[in-house]
């Protein structure tokens, strides 16, 4: 009888790890593994670009009083920067997390609030609040110094994602298996469709949607940037938020001629960057960084080839691919001469447009100028692509001396000089061009 009583102990004892059944028995809050999480550090940059030095970052992480501190980076924008575990208790469910970044031995401002990032995570659901939330104007994951207002602090920005240890490995946490979704914590669920609405369970569980309520994801554009939800779902990886708006471009440049290489030089993108984000929108060009970015063999262009350049380097022949109404795409080409005189860019296709490089640089050869100039013609043309006129005046015309205070990459006065749109604040003859970006128009 006593050895019975031994084995039958044992038996239970043996089954408790992988039972769903023993939550609340000690305020475990997932009884299947010791609990921890990851801080993951997706990209820095910096939102102040300065033109003549790269900056250094360092990024700090406490979690619970228990610091961590990454190795030093050199760059503008850093994309997969680090990563730390930490152990938390098994039984608290809110978890205290503050984020810090330090530029050139100086702490950054990466908050609306001071300059730390503070928030806390919930262990039960896997979310967090505080300085950063779901649904904030410049997205989940996502926090910079502009959002206090005031871009001169050292302002910088930075994406991140906290994730749960749980024992299946599917994203969703005990408790939320258990208590909302009915789903067995010991069986991964990532990846399956339960409403059968084109995204996962873990991607609606994550941005706020009921993974069992089917939803018209390919349809659904709740920040009207033109890109659905099942769109966004598949940019995740891209940090695309469904509730902020993001826009992706895919460059492709023609290779060397009379020894003129066409660029886009990265701080130039970097400028784009800058200006869209104090904006709360995430602007990512795909300059290679995301499988895309060709060489595109010499040729004088006409409309037609430009056409079938379109057709072979961005869509691949493929009139379905899935890059179409997701990216925009620009061409980085020498000259184009069919306008009668040399342009510093124009739009092709609702959804393409070309920069001619090779006129930028002939007309702004001094670092600095070019560097400008590529930005501000650059998003000049994308700002035609998000339905923007341009005010096409020269200083022969009498508009031109009248446009001192439109001060935007619109208005051929400053095409050179400026990167960035107007908000229509600078008095007469101003737009604001800002408040009026359709974001949407690219792929009507």
């Amino acid at each position: 009888m006593k050895k019975l009583l031994i084995g039958i102990i044992a038996m239970v004892l043996v089954m408790i790890p992988s039972s769903p059944l023993i939550y609340g028995l000690d305020d475990d809050l997932d009884p299947l593994v010791d609990l921890s999480i990851n801080v993951v550090i997706k990209r820095v940059r910096s939102i102040d670009v300065d033109l003549t030095e790269q900056p250094s970052f360092v990024v700090k992480i406490t979690v619970n009083g228990e610091a961590w501190e990454s190795e030093a980076s050199t760059g503008y924008d850093i994309i997969n920067f680090g990563e730390h575990s930490f152990d938390i208790p098994d039984n608290e469910e809110n978890i205290a997390i503050t984020i810090e970044v330090i530029k050139n031995g100086v702490e950054a401002d990466v908050s609306k609030n001071g300059k730390a990032l503070h928030i806390t995570y919930d262990v039960k659901r896997g979310d967090w609040y505080g300085d950063d939330w779901r649904g904030d104007e410049s997205g989940y994951g996502h926090a910079g110094g502009h959002e206090d207002g005031n871009c001169s602090e050292n302002d910088c920005e930075i994406w991140f994602d906290i994730i749960q240890n749980d024992y299946d490995g599917d994203g969703l946490t005990y408790w939320e298996e258990t208590n909302i979704y009915g789903t067995d914590p010991r069986e991964n669920d990532a990846g399956i469709d339960y409403d059968n609405d084109g995204v996962p369970i873990e991607w609606e569980d994550k941005w706020g949607y009921d993974p069992f309520k089917a939803e018209e994801h390919s349809k659904l554009d709740v920040d009207a940037d033109g890109l659905q939800n099942v769109e966004e779902y598949m940019m995740a990886q891209w940090f695309a938020d469904p509730f902020r708006q993001d826009i992706y471009i895919e460059n492709d440049y023609m290779e060397e001629h009379n020894g003129i290489t066409p660029v886009m030089p990265e701080e130039s993108l970097q400028l784009q960057y800058s200006a869209f984000t104090k904006h709360n929108i995430m602007l990512l060009v795909d300059d290679g960084l995301m499988g895309g970015s060709e060489t595109i063999p010499y040729e004088d262009l006409t409309w037609s080839k430009l056409g079938d350049i379109y057709d072979k380097y961005f869509l691949h022949n493929h009139e379905d691919n899935p890059r179409r109404g997701i990216f925009h795409y620009a061409i980085i080409i020498h000259d184009f001469r069919d306008f009668g005189r040399g342009v510093a860019g124009f739009n092709f296709r609702r959804d393409a447009f070309a920069v001619c490089s090779a006129y930028i640089q002939k007309w702004r050869p001094w670092h600095d100028a070019m560097i400008i100039a590529h930005g501000g013609a650059y998003m000049h043309e994308l700002g035609h692509q998000l339905g923007l006129p341009h005010l096409r005046v020269f200083p022969w015309q009498l508009l031109y001396w009248l446009s001192w205070n439109y001060k935007s990459c619109m208005n051929y006065r400053y095409t050179f000089k400026i990167v960035d749109y107007s908000d229509g604040s600078h008095g007469f003859m101003d737009r604001d061009e800002w408040g009026n970006l359709d974001l949407q128009r690219f792929e009507r």
